[in-house]
């Protein structure tokens, strides 16, 4: 675990979260959307072993489940949770024997998504900053992020096609 604690800290994000709930406007949204992007967060789960299958030496995967640890709203929507920090961990469960996994925006995206409609989304830090993705505005991300990695490729190769038309050109200048 004291691996995982140094490792995992986030700077950047938090401080947009802070700055973000100071002001909360479009742009303070946007950067904090931005830096989670970028970030890696620390996402608890329990192991539950099939019966009999808890002492063995060599652990069979399909012996295994894996359940990540939701929090439910008191309007009793489910999330999952995620962590920018083993601090952060801490304060919402204090358990030095809590599993936990180093995931990035884009697969506890996939947790909510391949959830269906049993979870609302998840939530960064509940303990504390509890910022809130909702699945819609997670989709909403990933569209956006698609489509501006779409343009990114297209503008590259109209630019490598300009600047290889120009080698041509400069080439058929050399030959006259």
């Amino acid at each position: 675990m004291e691996k995982v604690d140094d490792e995992i800290i986030n700077p950047a994000l938090m401080l947009a979260i802070s700055r973000m709930k100071e002001n909360n406007n479009l742009i303070t949204q946007n950067k904090m959307i931005g830096e989670a992007l970028k970030a890696r967060f620390l996402v608890p789960f329990d192991m539950q072993f099939k019966e009999g299958t808890e002492t063995e030496k060599v652990r069979n995967s399909s012996n295994t489940n894996m359940a990540f640890n939701l929090v439910k709203t008191t309007n009793d929507e489910i999330y999952f949770i995620a962590f920018t920090d083993m601090g952060e961990l801490k304060k919402w469960k204090d358990n030095d024997k809590q599993n936990v996994m180093i995931m990035s925006f884009d697969e506890v995206a996939g947790l909510v998504q391949r959830a269906k409609d049993k979870t609302a989304g998840f939530v960064l830090n509940p303990a504390t900053t509890n910022v809130t993705f909702r699945k819609n505005i997670i989709e909403n991300i990933m569209i956006s992020r698609n489509k501006a990695m779409e343009q990114e490729k297209n503008k590259a190769k109209s630019e490598q096609g300009a600047a290889l038309a120009e080698t041509e050109s400069n080439s058929k200048k050399g030959d006259a």
